[in-house]
């Protein structure tokens, strides 16, 4: 039998969109300026999965110059991945954070963090921190444990929540967190505000817009399932085929390969025909999960770490620019829709 060769690359579709950038993302974007004069802390939240894709240029111009924890969030959903925590702490040093909802120890240990920079700074009016990050990295989930482990007596949550980017559309109310001294606290107390998921104006790269659409980071559909399983897979082969072995052999054939989960999971047409796109929708809902395979999809060698700075550096479409790309990418849509 011979043996099995992953593909060397993968085709990127022409179809695959070059921007999310919305209109709230627009506003949030203008919010977040008029409030930073009132915010000590900036808590930037990305996806661990993707430290380099859900770092937003945008984002790093906007907050510039204010004291900054880099929090990479569901922190689980990497623990195969080698290396990566060394590099991220080597690049941020002491202001990274890795944070797991499912671990209180995370939530409490920024917590800590929070009380920390809150002494330090003895403001009468408390530490204000604002959450910053890309759609759907998970701002409101860490708002939501971080008063739940702040104000154990209260149990509504103080941010609505979801598995699709764009539940959050306007900058929140702050939520404490910390009780002032006065209360057994520290000094006036720790406020966090919660804000919209922001997008980057444009993506050059589509391997980028799809890694980030496996993450749940742009509208669903905006790529089909199918070419997100077809990119799942090719990882998958490269990482370790086994991954998959419970439904076949490996195989660089995602129709094959759809088949053979539609096959197994009862993903059926009437008349037995495998159902493709409950298939490929079933396999990302489990890679989400981390039920196939937990790890980072960014590569973070030096070479693409360096690559990352220097896109950093390049200048911001305007928002005229973005919004026409935007305009484009709708009439696209609905030409395919």
């Amino acid at each position: 039998m011979a043996r099995f060769l992953p593909r060397d690359s993968f085709g990127i579709p022409s179809s695959i969109p070059k921007t999310y950038f919305l209109g709230h993302h627009a506003a949030g974007a203008n919010k977040i300026k008029g409030l930073l004069s009132t915010i000590s802390l900036v808590l930037e939240c990305r996806d661990f999965r993707l430290p380099l894709s859900t770092h937003n240029p945008t984002l790093e111009r906007t907050v510039a110059g204010r004291e900054r924890l880099v929090v990479y969030t569901k922190s689980d959903l990497g623990t195969d991945s080698r290396g990566a925590r060394q590099t991220l702490r080597r690049l941020y040093g002491d202001r990274v954070v890795f944070w797991d909802k499912n671990r209180p120890a995370t939530t409490e240990a920024l917590l800590t963090r929070l009380k920390d920079t809150a002494r330090a700074q003895d403001s009468l009016t408390g530490l204000r921190a604002l959450v910053v990050g890309m759609p759907n990295v998970g701002k409101s989930t860490l708002l939501n444990a971080l008063r739940s482990a702040g104000s154990p007596g209260k149990k509504a949550k103080a941010a609505k929540t979801g598995d699709q980017a764009g539940v959050t559309r306007k900058v929140g109310t702050s939520v404490r967190v910390a009780e002032s001294e006065e209360k057994g606290g520290v000094a006036g107390g720790v406020f966090v505000l919660d804000t919209p998921g922001i997008f980057q104006p444009y993506v050059d790269d589509g391997e980028t817009m799809i890694k980030v659409a496996l993450a749940h980071g742009i509208k669903k559909g905006l790529i089909p399932d199918e070419v997100l399983a077809d990119y799942l897979l090719f990882r998958m082969n490269r990482w370790d085929p086994r991954l998959y072995a419970r439904y076949c052999e490996p195989t660089n054939d995602v129709n094959d390969f759809l088949t053979a989960v539609a096959a197994r999971d009862g993903k059926l047409k009437t008349g037995g025909l495998p159902n493709w796109q409950e298939a490929a929708a079933r396999i990302l809902s489990q890679w989400r999960d981390g039920r196939l395979g937990r790890y980072v999809l960014d590569e973070l060698h030096e070479e693409d770490i360096r690559a990352h700075e220097l896109l950093l550096q390049e200048p911001l479409l305007s928002m005229h620019q973005a919004k026409k790309l935007q305009k484009e990418e709708r009439r696209k849509e609905k030409s395919r829709s």
